[in-house]
């Protein structure tokens, strides 16, 4: 049916040509007494079909037109509807994930508020140890410099650069970074330290610690109380080796961090807390 439909419409075309080139043709022999109207009658048909596949044309443009934007506007609105549905979410997640990990640190019992904002983990520092990371949060999210940044499993670093969409994090094997800590179990007070031969083990150590501090292999170490940056009581790692200091008459642990740092990816910035047993005033990094 098609390939007939195909073929009357050249053949009809064919017709109307032929006509056209025969009036022309006696119209410069000087036949010029044929009727005007014997010609439009003959062409009309013609006409008819030509107008209505232009009008046919035209109103098929108007019709995609519509749709194109019809289809524009539903993306938009798409668009708008899941980016509230990853902001509301974030925000339940935020408040979720807040309370869990107090509950997963073991520091609920140490403040009567804790917020942390999550990022990404975007890019590392060239080199045999990983000293800084990028995350995909910066002051659009909150951050500041000299915020405390964690996983779930301890302590990492601190923000030390922010730009609006990002920031740059100095992690704890900063070979000029000491954390203040203490030994859980001895409650022995030191300072972390990471010469550049620990840094490329992915270890840390401990110094100044008492020459007869009771401790012991697997030990946890976390944050003291006196530092500035980090809330008290995050995990930094366990002692995995003890070594005498002969010139300082101290003591000094070899600790291997909490946070793989190979595989890190997730991390969480903590962007304020307050400790119980100080007064109202939140403290901020």
């Amino acid at each position: 049916m098609k390939y007939i439909k195909n073929k009357i419409f050249i053949v009809s075309l064919t017709l109307a040509l032929s006509a056209v080139v025969m009036f022309s043709v006696f119209y410069f022999m000087g036949i010029g007494n044929l009727p005007a109207s014997a010609v439009q009658a003959a062409l009309a048909p013609f006409q008819k079909m030509f107008t209505a596949v232009g009008e046919s044309i035209q109103g098929y443009s108007i019709y995609f037109s519509n749709m194109k934007a019809l289809y524009e506007e539903n993306q938009a609105l798409k668009e708008r509807i899941e980016q509230l549905e990853r902001d509301r979410h974030e925000a339940e997640l935020a408040v979720g994930e807040n309370a869990a990990l107090r509950d997963y640190l073991g520091i609920r019992d140490r403040y009567e508020s804790f917020s942390a904002v999550g990022a990404q983990v975007l890019g590392r520092s060239d080199g045999t140890y990983l000293q800084y990371i990028t995350l995909d949060k910066g002051s659009a999210s909150g951050i500041k410099e000299n915020m405390p940044v964690i996983t779930k499993n301890g302590l990492v670093g601190y923000v030390c650069d922010v730009s609006i969409n990002s920031c740059r994090v100095s992690t704890i094997f900063q070979y000029d970074m000491g954390v203040g800590v203490y030994v859980q179990g001895s409650g022995e007070v030191g300072l972390t330290d990471c010469p550049y031969k620990m840094g490329e083990m992915g270890l840390l150590r401990v110094i100044y610690l008492p020459e007869d501090a009771t401790i012991e292999i697997g030990d946890r170490v976390v944050t003291g109380d006196l530092g500035d940056i980090y809330p008290s009581g995050l995990t930094v790692g366990h002692v995995i080796e003890i070594l005498p200091d002969t010139y300082n008459r101290t003591l000094t642990a070899t600790i291997r961090p909490a946070v793989d740092f190979d595989s890190l990816k997730q991390v969480y910035v903590i962007t304020g807390f307050v400790e119980k047993q100080q007064s109202d005033e939140a403290v901020e990094p």
